[in-house]
């Protein structure tokens, strides 16, 4: 029973109405020359974009000149927090 609603749901299609701008639908027209009509073409779309929009950004790999910078970074902030702290100690 669960698995014929199931298919069910997959086959039935509902008709909307959206808005998008005027480029787009005559990219989405351009496209639609290899399906049945212009509406696979936004099924097709959104079934491939939107499993992507729960997908984490993947974080790029930085280049050595930027590692250097990082590392940079993080020694001046260090070294200046050090001053900072051997500023508050007692001469002995």
């Amino acid at each position: 029973m669960e698995q014929t609603r199931i298919l069910l749901d997959k086959i039935m299609k509902v008709e909307t109405t959206i808005s998008i701008e005027a480029d787009l639908l005559a990219q989405a027209d351009r496209a639609a020359k290899g399906f049945q009509n212009r509406s696979e073409v936004f099924e097709k779309a959104l079934q491939i974009y939107l499993p992507t929009l729960n997908q984490k950004p993947q974080k790029r790999k930085l280049t050595p000149e930027e590692e250097i910078e990082v590392l940079n970074r993080i020694g001046i902030e260090q070294r200046e927090e050090i001053l900072e702290t051997l500023s508050y100690q007692a001469d002995l």
